[in-house]
C-alpha cells in the first residue's frame, strides 16, 4: 500500500515539473538567405571601348573634264620638223584631261571610344576613329596632238616614219592607201600622265545617342541603335550625320565584346580633288575652267573591339 501512495506521488511530481517547465519548441529548419547577384548591365555605368575599324567607301566613280592648253605644254611634240616633207599646215590640237576621284577610300583603322549610361536602356557616347581612306589628290592626263592636213597632196608613207622617228613623235596615219604606200594626212601626238594622288589619314570624330535592350542569362548580350553625328579632319573638315546597329556580349560585369556597323552621310565637296586640272593649269599652260565638285562619297563603318565597364 505504501509503495502505491510513493509511486503516485512521483507521478504527480512529474506531471507538475512538466507543465512548469513550458512549452517545448522544436527547430527543424534554418532560415535560407538568397546571395547578391551583380547584373551584367546596371543601370548606370560607364564605358571605355577599345576597337579597330574598317571603313568602306561608297564607289560613286571619277569624274573627268576636258580643256585646251594656252600655249604648246610639250615643245618637243612638234611636227615643225616634217613641214617641209609635206609642205602642208600645221594645226595645234593640244588637250589635257583631268579626271576626278571620289574622295574617300576604303581603310583600315581603329579608335577609342566613351560612353556614358545614364539609365538601363538609354545613353550617349563619343568617340575618335582614324583611317587611312583619305584621298586629298587626284590624277590626270595632258596631251599634245597637232594634225598636219597635206590638203589632198598624197605623202610617201615611209617618207613621213623617218621623219617622225627622227623627230622623236608618234606617226597615226589617216586616209592612207595600202596601193600606193601614200596617205593625205596625219597626226603626230605626245602624251603625258601624272598621278599626285595622295593617301592621308582621316581623323573622326563622333558623338552618338544609343539605346540597348540588355539581355541577363547564362549569356549577357544587348542588341543597340545609334545615331548621331560628327566629322572628318584632313586639312579640311567635312561633317556627316550617321546611323546604326550593334551587339554586346559580357564576359563579366566589367568587360565585355562588341561589333556594330553604321552608315555615314558625308556633306561637303571634294573641290580639292580638282587638283588635276589645277595641275594642268599650273606647269602646262591649260585653260582651266571651272568643272564643279562633287559631294564627298558617304562611307559605312564596321567596327569590332573590347569593352571596360565602371
Amino acid at each position: 500500500m505504501m509503495k502505491k501512495i510513493t509511486l503516485s506521488a512521483l507521478a504527480a511530481f512529474a506531471v507538475a515539473g512538466t507543465s512548469l517547465a513550458g512549452p517545448t519548441t522544436v527547430v527543424t529548419s534554418k532560415e535560407y538567405k538568397q546571395p547578391c547577384v551583380t547584373p551584367c548591365f546596371r543601370d548606370q555605368e560607364w564605358q571605355l571601348d577599345l576597337f579597330y575599324s574598317y571603313n568602306d567607301a561608297s564607289h560613286q566613280g571619277t569624274r573627268s573634264a576636258t580643256d585646251r592648253f594656252t600655249s604648246d605644254p610639250f615643245t618637243n611634240t612638234t611636227a615643225t620638223d616634217l613641214l617641209p616633207v609635206v609642205g602642208s599646215t600645221l594645226v595645234d590640237r593640244a588637250s589635257a584631261t583631268g579626271s576626278v576621284p571620289q574622295y574617300f577610300h576604303d581603310g583600315s583603322g581603329g579608335g577609342v571610344g566613351l560612353n556614358y549610361f545614364f539609365a538601363k536602356y538609354f545613353g550617349i557616347g563619343v568617340e575618335g576613329n582614324w583611317w587611312n581612306g583619305c584621298d586629298g589628290g587626284a590624277f590626270g592626263s595632258a596631251s599634245a596632238s597637232e594634225s598636219v592636213n597635206t590638203n589632198g597632196t598624197a605623202v610617201d608613207i615611209p617618207t613621213l616614219q623617218a621623219a617622225a622617228k627622227a623627230a622623236g613623235v608618234n606617226l597615226a596615219l589617216v586616209n592612207s592607201d595600202p596601193a600606193t604606200n601614200t596617205t593625205t594626212a596625219y597626226i603626230l601626238s605626245k602624251s603625258k600622265s601624272f598621278n599626285n594622288t595622295h593617301r592621308e589619314a582621316a581623323n573622326q570624330v563622333s558623338g552618338s545617342l544609343i539605346l540597348r535592350y540588355p539581355f541577363e542569362g547564362p549569356i549577357c548580350w544587348a542588341p543597340y541603335i545609334f545615331g548621331g553625328g560628327g566629322g572628318v579632319f584632313d586639312g579640311e573638315a567635312t561633317g556627316f550625320g550617321h546611323i546604326g546597329l550593334g551587339v554586346e556580349f559580357r564576359v563579366t560585369p566589367y568587360m565585355g565584346f562588341f561589333t556594330d556597323w553604321r552608315w555615314e552621310f558625308m556633306s561637303g565637296s571634294n573641290d580639292n580633288n580638282n587638283d588635276a586640272l589645277r595641275h594642268l593649269a599650273n606647269n602646262y599652260g591649260l585653260d582651266l575652267r571651272d568643272i564643279g565638285s562633287n559631294k564627298r562619297n558617304d562611307v559605312n563603318m564596321t567596327r569590332v573591339g573590347v569593352r571596360f565597364v565602371f
